[in-house]
């Protein structure tokens, strides 16, 4: 197992390459992670951008949460040290919770734009957080 994979993440290269292409380099190269072929430059366009006089994706690393939010961004890729540099990045910004461990701070605005803190909370017995994908609703 990686050091990235004992994060609980997956890693995906993106480029405009074609799917024949990127198997040839994994090939090659050995490396154990999918390349995803963005050859309409759809993703591409949306996350890092493209660079139009040679036809290619900017080098960028994205870290998104298992609720789809990113978390990084890395504008600034190393190539000979981007694993390294992805594994130091997801320890940092993903946070690690265990059964029993305190959960981190948070602050969020309820319905009416009202301010609640888990730290002013601790006078309560018990704090229950419900997650839920998305309320589908206006907004």
């Amino acid at each position: 197992m990686s050091e990235i994979e004992k994060t609980n993440t997956v890693l995906f290269g993106v480029s405009v390459d074609s799917v024949d292409s990127h198997k040839r380099f994994k090939e090659e190269q050995q490396f154990g992670f999918s390349l995803l072929a963005d050859t309409e430059f759809e993703v591409s366009k949306q996350y890092s951008g493209v660079m139009e006089r040679v036809n290619a994706s900017k080098r960028a690393t994205f870290v998104i949460d298992k609720a789809g939010y990113i978390r990084a961004i890395d504008k600034n890729v190393k190539v000979k040290t981007h694993g390294e540099d992805v594994v130091n990045l997801l320890k940092k910004v993903i946070p690690k919770i265990e059964v029993g461990q305190t959960a981190p701070d948070f602050i969020v605005m309820d319905s009416e734009e009202k301010k609640h803190q888990l730290s002013k909370l601790k006078d309560k017995k018990h704090v229950v957080l419900s997650f839920y994908p998305r309320d589908f609703g206006r907004g």
